[in-house]
């Protein structure tokens, strides 16, 4: 009798901590999803400006900070352990950590490049903004599963 109390009990804490555990997951999923989401709708902005379809010179130091900003958030999106099921991260962002890490860093590093070149030349920021561009979809392609 003491063994059926005993199990119950380990059922009572152990049960939450799954719900919870597959809630956190649908969440972070969410969470990186939205996040990812901006830094997209910030880089199109800048290639808008690029390519002369917006016209607002004084958004574009915004635009790259908000970069640089979503840019240290990337490696808190992905805790280690079971991903949602509509997850494309592949599982090197896991087994090649300092990999992914120097991936961010390279992102973060395009970015803070194109931080120093004036709006005001279109030739430097087309070509620092395609690099900041470039350096989304290398991560893309060795961390994201299409």
């Amino acid at each position: 009798m003491k063994t059926i109390g005993i199990f119950s009990i380990i059922l009572i804490i152990i049960f939450p901590s799954i719900t919870i555990s597959d809630e956190g997951e649908k969440k972070i999923y969410h969470y990186r999803s939205n996040l990812m989401e901006a830094s997209a709708t910030h880089l199109k902005a800048l290639q808008g400006y690029v390519k002369g379809e917006l016209a607002i010179q004084k958004h574009i130091p915004a635009h790259v900070d908000a970069l640089l900003m979503l840019n240290g958030m990337y490696q808190d999106l992905f805790p280690a352990g079971k991903q949602h099921p509509e997850s494309e991260a592949m599982a090197s962002i896991w087994s090649n950590p300092k990999d992914f890490t120097n991936a961010i860093q390279y992102n973060r590093h395009k970015i803070m490049a194109l931080k120093q070149v004036d709006p005001g030349d279109i030739k430097n920021m087309k070509r620092a903004v395609n690099e900041v561009r470039m350096s989304c979809g290398d991560c893309h392609y060795y961390f994201r599963d299409r």
